[in-house]
C-alpha cells in the first residue's frame, strides 16, 4: 500500500469511528485528527489545514477536505505532498468532487478535471482511471441554466490518445457552439485520438424526463456533435439531441468505421437530424462496419432531413456494411420534408425500421443517383415500413437495386412501383420481382419471353467483364426489349478510338419469330451518332414505338483506314437479351434503354 492510499484509509477509518461516536461530533469542513490520545476540546486549525497524518509517516504529507473547486484551487499547502478530498464542484454532493493527491513537484498540464493548478506551483492530481470521466469532474452543471460546452469539450479532450468514456449523468446541458470528438478532417489528416465513447443516461424515451441526458443547443451551430474522422471505435448513446431551432444538423459523422450509436433522440434541427458523411481524399475513408440502434429523428422544421447518408463520389469513399435497427425517421407535421435521403451508399441494412410521414409533401425515403451513378444500391430493408418513396435519376445516373423483405403495408405504405425496388409485401406479395426470374424459352411472341417493363431498363449488369465490339466490316450488336409502354430511346457507352471519328447508326425494328426474320421486316426507328468524344455516354431518340417486342440494331461506319467505332458489353441482364452478329450471348450491352 503506498502512502497516499494508506493516508486516505486512515482517513476513512477517522469518519468511521466519528460517525459511530455521538459524543464526538465532528463537522466536516474541520480536518480531522489522527491523534488517539487529543481532547473533544483541542482547539481545530481553519477549514482548509492539512489533516494530521500517520504518525510514522513524514510531516510533509498532509490532508485536506475543501467543500468546493473554489476552495481547492485557493489551497496553499505547505506540504510538498498531500492529499485533497474534494466534497463537490460547486457544493458538496454536487457530483463534481473525487479524491486529488498534490505534487509539488508535478509539471503535468492542467485540464479543468483531472490535473488541476496550485497556485503555489505543482497541481492537484485526480485519484481516478484517465479513460473515465465524467463532465460535472470539469464544471458541467445540467441544470438547464449553465452554459456547459466548455466542460463538455475539456472532458473529452482529457482523455488520451487511446479514448475512453465521457459520462454525462441525468440532467439538461446547454451548449453555444459544437462539441467535437476527434480532431482529423476526414481527408488527409486522421484524428489522433480514437475510441471516445459519450455516453448519457438515456436518450429521452422515458416517460419522466429527468431520467434522461438533454443536449440543448443556445445558439446559431452547424452542427451540436461532430464526430470527425477518420476515426473509430467510437460511441454514442444515452443522449437526447435538442437542436432548439438552432442547430442546422443535430449528430454529424464524418468518415468513421467501427462505432456504434444508440439511444439517441435527435429533434429541432433545421437541416438534417443526422448526416452520415463519408470522407474526402485520399480513397480510404469511407464509412464502414458501423451500428446504429434504438435512434429516433423527428423533423419539426419545414424542408429538413431525419437521416441523410452519402460520400465523395469522386474518389471512391461511400458509407457501406452498415447496420441500423429499431430506428425511426420521421417528418412528422413538417412539410417537404424526407425522412431519409440516401445518396453514395452501398450494402447497408435496416431491421424494423420505419420511414414515416404525415404530409403528402413530405417523402419517407428518397433515393437518389444523381450525383452518384450506380448509386444507392445493395441496400436490404427487413420488416421495414415505407410511407412513401422517390427514385431521382436521368438519362446517365441511375440506381440500383434495392431490396425490401417484409414490406409493411398495414399503414397505408406505397408499395414501390420502380423496377429497381425489388421486394414481399408483409402479406407475401413480390414487387418488381420479374428481373429476378431466368426467362423461359418459347412464348408465343417469339423464341424469347422477357418481362413487360417499363421506365429507365439497364441493358446490362453494372459488372463483370467489359468487352468492346468492333462495328466495322458489317459488325452488328442487338439488344431485344419487352416493352411495356412507348420505347423512346436509350442510352449507351460508345468508342470511336480515340480519334472521335466514325458513326453509329441505331435501327429498331418488331421482333418477328427470330433474329433473321426480324432484320427481313420494316425499319420503325432510327438514331445515329456522329463523330463523338471516345468513351462517352451517347443518347439517342425513338419515337411512336408503342409496348411490345422491340430489336435495337446497333452497327457502325467510319473512314476507310480508321480504328473503327465500336460499344462495349459487360454482366448479362434477365430483363433483355443480346446479339451479336445474330447469335445471343451472355452478357448485356453497356447503357440502358427509356422505355414510357
Amino acid at each position: 500500500m503506498n502512502r497516499i492510499t494508506r493516508l486516505i484509509a486512515m482517513l476513512l477509518v477517522t469518519l468511521l469511528l466519528t460517525a459511530c461516536n455521538p459524543e464526538t461530533p465532528h463537522d466536516t469542513n474541520t480536518p480531522l485528527s489522527s491523534d488517539e490520545s487529543s481532547s473533544q476540546t483541542q482547539s481545530h486549525p481553519t477549514t482548509n489545514a492539512p489533516l494530521t497524518t500517520d504518525p510514522t509517516a513524514t510531516s510533509e504529507v498532509g490532508m485536506y477536505l475543501p467543500a468546493t473547486m473554489a476552495e481547492m484551487l485557493a489551497l496553499s499547502p505547505s506540504e510538498q505532498q498531500a492529499v485533497v478530498i474534494l466534497q463537490g464542484y460547486y457544493a458538496p454532493g454536487d457530483g463534481g468532487g473525487g479524491t486529488f493527491y498534490y505534487n509539488a513537484a508535478s509539471t503535468l498540464t492542467p485540464d479543468g478535471g483531472m490535473v488541476l493548478p496550485c497556485q503555489k506551483g505543482g497541481n492537484f492530481v485526480r485519484s481516478a482511471d484517465e479513460s473515465h470521466v465524467n463532465v460535472k469532474w470539469f464544471g458541467a452543471k445540467g441544470d438547464g441554466i449553465a452554459d456547459d460546452t466548455k466542460a463538455i469539450q475539456a472532458a473529452i479532450d482529457s482523455l488520451p490518445e487511446g479514448g475512453g468514456t465521457v459520462y454525462l449523468p441525468a440532467g439538461t446541458f446547454l451548449i453555444s457552439s459544437t462539441i467535437r470528438i476527434g480532431n482529423g478532417n476526414a481527408g488527409t489528416e486522421k484524428s489522433t485520438v480514437t475510441g471516445i465513447k459519450l455516453i448519457g443516461a438515456g436518450g429521452g424515451f422515458a416517460h419522466d424526463m429527468r431520467a434522461s441526458t438533454c443536449l440543448i443547443a443556445t445558439k446559431a451551430m452547424d452542427s451540436m456533435i461532430y464526430v470527425a474522422g477518420r476515426i473509430s471505435d467510437c460511441e454514442i448513446g444515452g443522449i437526447y439531441l435538442g437542436g432548439n431551432g438552432q442547430a442546422k444538423t443535430c449528430l454529424f459523422l464524418h468518415s468513421f468505421s467501427g462505432c456504434y450509436f444508440h439511444n439517441l433522440m435527435a429533434i429541432g434541427f433545421t437541416d438534417i437530424g443526422i448526416q452520415v458523411m463519408a470522407g474526402t481524399k485520399p480513397t480510404g475513408n469511407y464509412n464502414i462496419y458501423n451500428r446504429f440502434e434504438s435512434i429516433g429523428v423527428f423533423c419539426l422544421y419545414d424542408e429538413t432531413t431525419a437521416i441523410l447518408f452519402d460520400g465523395d463520389y469522386s474518389v471512391s469513399n461511400d458509407t457501406w456494411l452498415t447496420v441500423l435497427t429499431d430506428c425511426r425517421f420521421d417528418t412528422a407535421q413538417s412539410e417537404r420534408s424526407v425522412a431519409a435521403h440516401f445518396k453514395f451508399v452501398d450494402s447497408i441494412s435496416f431491421y424494423r425500421c420505419h420511414f414515416n410521414t404525415y404530409k403528402k409533401t413530405s417523402v419517407g425515403a428518397v433515393f437518389d443517383a444523381l450525383d452518384n451513378h450506380d448509386f444507392p444500391c445493395g441496400m436490404a430493408f427487413y420488416d421495414c415500413s415505407v410511407t412513401s418513396h422517390q427514385v431521382l435519376e436521368d438519362s446517365t445516373h441511375k440506381i440500383r437495386k434495392q431490396y425490401f423483405y417484409g414490406f409493411g403495408t398495414y399503414d397505408n405504405e406505397t408499395v414501390p412501383t420502380h423496377h429497381k425496388l425489388i421486394g414481399i409485401t408483409d402479406t407475401g406479395i413480390p414487387f418488381n420481382m420479374d428481373e429476378l426470374v431466368v426467362p423461359p424459352t418459347g412464348a408465343p411472341d417469339g423464341s424469347y419471353s422477357l418481362p413487360a417493363i417499363n421506365g429507365r431498363i439497364d441493358t446490362d449488369a453494372g459488372t463483370g467483364t467489359e468487352t468492346h465490339y468492333n462495328l466495322k466490316e458489317n459488325n452488328t450488336v442487338a439488344v431485344l426489349v419487352n416493352a411495356s409502354g412507348t420505347l423512346k430511346g436509350g442510352s449507351f457507352y460508345c468508342s470511336s478510338y480515340g480519334n472521335n471519328v466514325g458513326t453509329l447508326t441505331f435501327r429498331v425494328y418488331r421482333w418477328n419469330t427470330d433474329y433473321d426474320t426480324t432484320l427481313k421486316g420494316a425499319v420503325l426507328a432510327t438514331d445515329s451518332i456522329t463523330d463523338f468524344v471516345d468513351n462517352t455516354l451517347r443518347d439517342v431518340t425513338f419515337d411512336g414505338l408503342e409496348g411490345g417486342y422491340y430489336l435495337v440494331v446497333i452497327t457502325g461506319t467510319s473512314p476507310a483506314g480508321d480504328h473503327g467505332v465500336a460499344v462495349w458489353t459487360r454482366g448479362k441482364v434477365n430483363s433483355t437479351v443480346t446479339f451479336i452478329n445474330g447469335e445471343p450471348v451472355s452478357a448485356g450491352v453497356r447503357g440502358s434503354l427509356l422505355i414510357e
